[in-house]
């Protein structure tokens, strides 16, 4: 069970850090380049159960809220707006980013995190924009190269060859870079749940509690993960999306104690990515 997006805002973190005090959770991805990135990593470096993966941040697509590469200096022109920040969205990161620059964008992230003291257990892409899902551009073969020099994990579900939305081009593009982490030996998860970002017009916290119970009692077996985007309710959050209402939910809900049963309920054994990349150290180790 995994907290999306740590570091991005203030409201964002107060509820991923209560989150992690209720043990709520048992993982959660940061943005390095987020604004409120100090408060989450402060979090990480003094309560040791906090597993945190980093969150490879190249776009920025709020419209009044942006942040830039942590890299200084020439070389990632390529990955910004003309004012200087990321992309607003994945595609023009596949459109305009060159790959070099998206290599040590996403390099430099990894290292910034591990000096504020993070011990990354993982490594994911923050709106897809490595997935290559807004034009069949993409840029994992060079995640996995970071993921070997790391020895990480990478969030990457086997199950995204059989969504619909897929072209056949995309579909043996993922099989193939399934393929690839394999041979590599890089841990990916079997499949991935999350809710739709934006609130429904109408919906209640009971509609969201609903549709996520569906979802798990449908899971197959293997290693699944559930992400959520958990935040208060707070006048910040509405300034950044309309969906701050469904943000407070799924906050909400890892709180609630019928959630809670239903997972032993259903037998779910809980496990954080930090177990996933021991696993894959200790095999790489023998």
């Amino acid at each position: 069970m995994t907290a999306d997006d740590f570091g991005m805002c203030h409201s964002m973190n107060a509820a991923i850090m209560e989150l992690w005090r209720d043990q709520a959770i048992t993982s959660s991805m940061i943005m390095i380049p987020g604004p409120w990135l100090k408060q989450a990593a402060d979090y990480a470096v003094h309560n040791h159960e906090a597993n945190i993966g980093v969150h490879l941040t190249l776009t920025s697509s709020f419209l009044q809220y942006k942040w830039k590469p942590v890299t200084g200096g020439a070389g990632v022109e390529s990955l910004i707006t003309a004012e200087g920040y990321f992309w607003g969205t994945p595609a023009e990161v596949e459109l305009y980013a060159s790959v070099e620059a998206v290599r040590t964008e996403c390099r430099n992230q990894i290292e910034a995190a591990i000096r504020l003291g993070i011990d990354p257990t993982h490594l994911d892409s923050h709106e897809g924009s490595l997935l290559g899902l807004a034009g069949g551009r993409d840029f994992l073969e060079l995640a996995f190269d970071l993921c070997e020099e790391y020895q990480l994990p990478f969030k990457l579900p086997r199950k995204i060859v059989d969504q619909p939305f897929l072209s056949p081009y995309m579909r043996e593009l993922f099989r193939s870079r399934i393929a690839s982490a394999d041979r590599r030996g890089i841990p990916l998860i079997d499949d991935l749940l999350i809710l739709p970002y934006e609130q429904n017009d109408g919906e209640k916290y009971a509609d969201v509690k609903r549709e996520i119970v569906k979802a798990i009692q449908e899971m197959s077996g293997g290693i699944t993960e559930l992400v959520i985007h958990p935040s208060r309710d707070t006048a910040e959050m509405r300034c950044l999306t309309p969906s701050s209402a469904k943000r407070e939910m799924e906050y909400h809900m890892c709180i609630d104690r019928e959630f809670r049963k239903l997972l032993e309920d259903e037998d779910i054994r809980l496990i954080s990515w930090k177990d996933v990349r021991d696993h894959m150290r200790l095999r790489l180790a023998r």
